[in-house]
């Protein structure tokens, strides 16, 4: 684990944004801003460290009056900057919104929901990759997300590497050599049953010896759900979380309670609708854009709007 507490000289980057983009509303999406899962939240900045060929990459990300996300970093490659902004955009949903708001215009919910939340955005990712998604997806599983992100941010704060940027820590995820040696009591002790433990322990370690993760996402949705379910405590649950959180598949998890409770709230008034319903009705009414829909549907009735 690195604690390294070097003081890096930073370098500045620019990403222009040409649509309407409220930050601060973005960064209200984090469940749990203050702990490291492995994003930290503050002060309207986004902090958590990236690994680039196995060098530890800081990053600091914020909004600034000319309409740019700044990015604060180490001294990165053109190559490492290019991936670096590849992730930003796709972590935060940094695309044009301008077709999304011309459909949920034709929607009345839609259209009250995205007056109210209007600069928000296209949907992100929860993860910088797929092995660290389908690790949170895990955790997720039948318990409440900000529980979730306790756990999880106990295991980025014990087992994932952080360097000392700008006058804080930012952490990484643990890789997958790193969960794979951990001893099962290890990961109970941050949080976790002993079933997950297994299955977290057993995915890393086949992670470790050459699965990767990352080449599900060339895959379509029924190559990706065989793969996943045949590791052990992985059901369609998880992998549609996975697609559509980590992978930005234009999928629905539709046994999620929380997606179930938002439908459910704004459709159907608060009568929980079954996941076939919720699906059928979700992929019908959404289409192309029900991956996005989704993320404004959650925020809003998380936000009581």
């Amino acid at each position: 684990m690195d604690k390294g507490k070097n003081k890096l000289k930073f370098e500045k980057h620019f990403i222009q944004i040409n649509f309407p983009l409220k930050w601060d509303l973005k960064l209200k999406f984090n469940v749990l801003p203050e702990r490291p899962t492995p994003c930290v939240v503050e002060n309207g900045e986004w902090r958590r460290a990236i690994n680039f060929n196995e060098r530890l990459i800081p990053l600091i990300v914020k909004f600034d009056k000319k309409e740019r996300i700044v990015v604060f970093t180490n001294k990165v490659t053109k190559n490492e900057w290019k991936n670096i902004r590849r992730l930003i955009i796709e972590s935060h949903g940094l695309k044009n919104v301008k077709k999304l708001y011309e459909f949920m215009e034709k929607d009345r919910v839609l259209k009250k929901i995205k007056n109210e939340l209007y600069g928000f955005g296209r949907a992100g990712l929860m993860s910088a990759n797929v092995y660290e998604g389908v690790i949170k997806a895990i955790v997720q599983q039948q318990i409440s997300l900000r529980v979730a992100e306790n756990i999880i941010a106990n295991i980025v704060e014990r087992y994932g590497r952080r360097i000392e940027f700008c006058g804080t820590y930012v952490y990484n995820f643990p890789s997958p050599e790193t969960i794979a040696n951990l001893k099962l009591e290890e990961l109970r002790n941050c949080g976790l049953s002993f079933r997950k433990s297994e299955y977290i322990k057993e995915f890393s370690c086949e992670v470790e010896k050459g699965f990767n993760p990352d080449e599900l996402k060339s895959k379509n949705e029924e190559e990706i759900m065989e793969i996943l379910t045949s590791f052990r405590g992985i059901g369609r649950w998880t992998v549609e979380l996975v697609m559509v959180a980590s992978m930005g598949k234009n999928v629905i998890p539709a046994d999620d309670l929380g997606v179930k409770k938002a439908i459910s709230h704004f459709y159907f008034k608060d009568e929980l609708q079954s996941p076939e319903k919720v699906k059928k009705f979700a992929e019908n009414r959404f289409g192309n854009f029900l991956r996005d829909i989704l993320i404004y549907l959650l925020m809003a009735y998380r936000m009581g709007l």
